[in-house]
């Protein structure tokens, strides 16, 4: 009678604790929005292992309790399996409720982490280019030569009639005391069809660079497109310039300079100085233009250099140069640079000199960009 008391004492006196501590967990679960720690199957595990150890123990010291138990779950089994049932539902539902913790967690952890990362690579990017800014800032204050670096983002577009370049000012160096001439942003419009006629003409006429054999070059069509563009300059007023007679005469400098080059001969371009003059000073940002347009025709050329085309005295003397680049990230970018000549110097000197800087500029951002040949 005895074990059998303590038998039911130590039950209750342990159900007890399980609901009472089962219920403050989950009172607290739901203010607190927090999962308690033991709801795990190990933690369950152990409590039902004490609970048949304190009934092997009772059993095995009194027999006549055997037959108590089985008379009293015989009367109330029903009972025991509702409230092991309940309890079972409970239990699950905590567990869930910690599952579902763990998900959010998780998945919180890797948007935290995705956050993280961008972070880390905007922060990243902004100390590169940071960097690179600070090398041209030395560069051009420890070259007397180089007065300015401009960077240009660029995108060239195409449509059936239109090829369109646009650039637009990223980001300018000057060194102090010295004035220049910025293009915020320009877009500049060819015609495909005519872009498309050069390509081919030209690449009619650079056949030996492939069979070694200058015999090869065929020169015809090229001079057939340069006379038919001179000719339609030719016959314009100068009332009538506009943007689009602009970028012909820039094709028709690029196809002279081409068949000058190609069939070493020197001829001038026949057109008056006035309309050459109206054609050269209307669109700012031009040389950039057709610079990029010559990599898209994949004309291969020396270093690309250009003069100064203003009034100003003070940069008559001037000499600018293009680079095309791109970082890792694929952006690309055309750098200007400007280069303060001497009048005393021979042309031979100067482009010496200008290609030694570029040169050298290219070298100090190597390690940030890719140079595109």
């Amino acid at each position: 009678m005895i074990w059998k008391l303590v038998a039911i004492i130590l039950f209750g006196f342990l159900t007890y604790l399980f609901f009472r501590n089962l219920l403050h967990s989950w009172i607290l679960s739901i203010k607190l929005k927090k999962v308690p720690s033991w709801i795990s199957p190990n933690s369950l595990l152990n409590i039902v292992s004490v609970l048949l150890a304190i009934f092997s123990i009772a059993i095995t010291m009194n027999e006549s309790l055997v037959d108590s138990i089985n008379t009293h779950f015989t009367s109330n089994g029903q009972t025991y399996l509702i409230l092991f049932l309940i309890i079972l539902v409970i239990t699950f539902y905590a567990m869930n409720i910690k599952d579902d913790k763990i998900q959010y967690l998780e998945k919180q952890l890797d948007s935290e982490t995705k956050n993280l990362w961008e972070n880390y690579a905007e922060l990243n990017e902004f100390y590169r280019q940071k960097s690179l800014f600070n090398s041209m800032e030395i560069f051009i204050n420890s070259t007397p030569t180089v007065v300015s670096i401009q960077r240009y983002r660029y995108r060239t577009l195409k449509n059936h009639k239109v090829l369109k370049i646009i650039i637009n000012g990223d980001h300018t160096t000057v060194r102090e005391g010295d004035d220049l001439n910025l293009v915020s942003q320009a877009y500049f419009e060819f015609n495909l069809d005519e872009i498309n006629t050069i390509i081919s003409a030209y690449l009619k006429a650079t056949v030996s660079f492939k069979t070694y054999n200058e015999k090869d070059d065929d020169f015809e069509a090229l001079q057939d497109i340069y006379l038919r563009l001179l000719g339609e300059l030719k016959n314009l007023s100068i009332e009538q310039i506009d943007n689009t007679y602009t970028y012909k005469f820039e094709l028709v400098k690029l196809l002279h300079n081409l068949l000058e080059k190609s069939m070493n001969v020197s001829f001038k371009i026949e057109l008056s100085s006035d309309k050459m003059q109206k054609l050269n000073g209307r669109k700012s940002g031009i040389d950039i233009a057709m610079f990029l347009l010559k990599d898209y025709m994949s004309i291969k050329s020396s270093l690309d250099l250009f003069n100064y085309k203003g009034t100003s005295d003070s940069k008559k003397a001037r000499m600018y140069s293009n680079l095309q680049l791109t970082n890792k990230l694929g952006e690309n970018f055309v750098y200007v640079i400007a280069h303060q000549t001497d009048d005393s110097w021979t042309q031979d000197k100067v482009i010496q000199k200008v290609e030694e800087d570029t040169k050298n500029f290219l070298e100090i951002i190597d390690a940030e960009i890719h140079f595109i040949s």
